[in-house]
């Protein structure tokens, strides 16, 4: 008894040894191996969208998620888990058309050979306005806005300058900021005053997304900002920045307009531009302001820093630009010297009042309004004259996300359906949803790109 009880302990004790030991050769080969090469075999589904599930097929994964990183183009995908032959992954939002997908362990950096088919989901809604050219306050379905710029917080706030109304160059038309919350159901103003009584001339807007503050350009007062701190319930403080003699001299005054102001995180500094091509920064605390760089004469209808690289300041010029060459166009002037050979540049291509996607280099706007990018670094332009929406993508290529160029209207939907009249105002939120200020629609509009 004893004979068999101790053979069938040996018996099972051999059957442990060899199960731990095919568990502990399975686990060692799906261990990421530095001395062999990564291998990428086939990857599924073939095409899709933002968010959609892929699975990556191939050898020598390593079965840790966090040392495993995948990329469409250049934009990285989350990856949820490894079985070291198979990647679980989902598919980054925006990655450019047609992009390659490419696999990075350790040093290994390896490339499927297919292209990933990529497939923009996109919905345009709106979010308040009812076609009536006048701002009044209300709950979302109630109130009226004339919008033309906006800017956005972390805390989902929209804000909104307009001017002018529908009774445009009488003493009732009004100018203000505005703060519309799509949580809370509101649109209420934080500064607003007929054309004789105002104090703000507002335009372009920023908001510093660390603090909250929102600061607006005062346009016609070379010296003046306002801005609009949370913590005070956004009430409108005027601010005036502190000139050199020779600097505030040098603005000429026929060209003191600036339109807009940029808060940049690189360095913490807010950017402002004049008519007469002065770039000026200003430190928000101290309000010391300089003017850093000279270009060139122009009127100015959009400003923004790129997030993804916080020293690069993009302009939009408009067909009084002076040399010609900087008419209609996209130009980036970079902080880091902005008085360099490389300093200030356009970026699409010379022209104007007509539509090309492609390359930015062959591009071309029609009237190039309001930008702003997202965290990746797309940028959105709210092409006024061609009544759509297009976006620069961080490679260089542009393509329309939504509106039918040359085609105005008003209707929401899907990307080819949906319609805009002059659209002015562009912002996009933490998650991405750009909001537009369709201005001759009278409304705001939500595009949300998957």
């Amino acid at each position: 008894m004893n004979h068999y009880l101790l053979k069938a302990c040996f018996i099972s004790t051999l059957i442990s040894f060899a199960s731990c030991k095919n568990e502990s050769s399975l686990s060692s080969s799906t261990e990421y191996d530095p001395t062999k090469d990564v291998v990428l075999t086939s990857f599924y589904p073939l095409e899709g969208g933002a968010r959609d599930k892929i699975l990556l097929d191939g050898e020598n994964f390593g079965t840790n998620p966090s040392k495993i990183k995948v990329y469409f183009n250049k934009t990285q995908a989350k990856v949820i888990s490894s079985s070291g032959e198979r990647i679980y992954a989902l598919v980054p939002r925006l990655p450019g058309e047609n992009p390659t997908i490419s696999v990075v362990v350790g040093a290994d950096s390896v490339v499927y050979k297919n292209n990933f088919t990529y497939r923009t989901q996109a919905l345009v809604s709106t979010v308040t306005g009812n076609g009536v050219k006048t701002f009044t306050p209300g709950t979302l379905s109630e109130a009226t806005v004339y919008g033309k710029y906006l800017e956005l917080d972390r805390e989902g706030n929209i804000f909104m300058s307009w001017r002018d109304g529908n009774t445009a160059g009488s003493s009732t038309a009004t100018f203000g900021v505005a703060r519309i919350n799509e949580s809370q159901n509101i649109v209420t103003p934080l500064i607003q005053a007929t054309a004789d009584t105002r104090v703000l001339y507002a335009n372009g807007l920023t908001v510093d997304r660390s603090t909250g503050i929102l600061t607006a350009a005062h346009e016609s007062v070379q010296e003046v900002m306002f801005t609009f701190d949370p913590k005070e319930a956004w009430y409108p403080r005027q601010r005036n920045m502190k000139y050199s003699t020779s600097d505030y001299a040098s603005i000429v005054v026929g060209d003191r307009y600036k339109n807009f102001i940029t808060f940049s995180p690189w360095d913490g500094n807010l950017y402002t531009r004049y008519r007469d091509g002065k770039v000026a920064r200003i430190n928000p605390q101290t309000l010391e302001a300089k003017i850093i760089h000279q270009g060139p004469y122009g009127s100015q209808y959009g400003q923004a820093i790129n997030p993804a690289k916080p020293w690069e300041l993009y302009i939009t010029l408009h067909s009084n630009a002076s040399p010609v060459e900087f008419r209609q166009g996209i130009m980036v002037l970079d902080l880091r010297d902005p008085n360099g050979t490389g300093g200030f540049k356009r970026l699409n291509a010379p022209g104007g009042s007509a539509f090309k996607d492609g390359p930015i280099e062959d591009a071309l706007f029609n009237y190039p309004k309001d930008i702003k990018f997202d965290n990746d670094g797309n940028m959105f332009v709210a092409d006024y004259g061609n009544h759509c929406i297009r976006m620069v993508s961080p490679e260089g290529v542009v393509t329309t996300v939504a509106g039918q160029p040359g085609k105005s209207g008003y209707k929401d939907g899907g990307p080819t359906e949906s319609l805009f009249n002059e659209p002015w105002g562009v912002a996009v939120n933490e998650l991405g949803h750009i909001y537009i200020a369709d201005w001759s629609n009278a409304r705001i509009r939500k595009l949300v790109i998957e």
